[in-house]
């Protein structure tokens, strides 16, 4: 008896490392994503959160091809990733908001307005742009990129697209918007995130 419950623990133990093997195989490291995805982001302790947070979420996407994730361990699967790119992009585009302020290159009429209604001015810490930032919402982010230029009609629209099914983190706007995970969802905002990355690169670059 013991025997056989030693042999099952080490059958257990090998498919568990082949597993964890296949989940990191041709994964970037965090920094060869700090050095290549993020390198063009200013603030360090954001370029090692985004270059985490993008491990972390091509991790769970590789589990969920060795799981062979299906209907609800699938849902679970897709919405993780989609809050986990959505989190990269609303965070890259804080880093890059800054540098366009810093610079003197932000543009439009959004930026000078804390909410998107432009009802409230926004009162922007010179000392530490970020920090007035911060306080922003990944909507505004979008719209003040738009409006100077770092971003493309196109790429808003997918943002936006992005966000709404962020927001389904809020189950009861999940319920009420009728919106079902599917593999299609996590696999769109993965390519939005890489042309947000490209976008903001080129930007900086001109």
């Amino acid at each position: 008896m013991w025997l056989i419950k030693k042999i099952q623990e080490q059958f257990g133990q090998v498919l568990i490392d082949a597993m964890a093997e296949f989940a990191k195989k041709d994964i970037k490291t965090t920094s060869e994503l700090e050095s290549d995805e993020f390198s063009h982001v200013q603030d360090q302790d954001i370029k090692k959160s985004l270059s985490e947070t993008l491990y972390g979420a091509r991790w769970l996407y590789k589990l969920g091809l060795a799981l062979l994730a299906r209907q609800e361990e699938q849902y679970a699967h897709v919405r993780a990733q989609i809050i986990d790119y959505a989190s990269i992009c609303e965070a890259l585009l804080a880093d890059i908001i800054v540098q366009a302020y810093k610079s003197n290159r932000i543009n439009g009429q959004q930026y000078q307005f804390f909410d998107t209604r432009q009802s409230r001015l926004m009162s922007w810490n010179n000392a530490n742009p970020l920090i007035s930032v911060n306080k922003t919402t990944f909507e505004w982010r979008i719209k003040v990129a738009e409006e100077s230029g770092i971003i493309d009609a196109q790429l808003t629209q997918n943002l936006n697209s992005m966000r709404s099914k962020r927001n389904t983190v809020h189950l009861t706007f999940k319920i009420m918007s009728g919106v079902t995970y599917w593999s299609g969802f996590a696999k769109r905002s993965h390519t939005t995130m890489y042309e947000l990355i490209e976008q903001t690169k080129k930007w900086l670059e001109n």
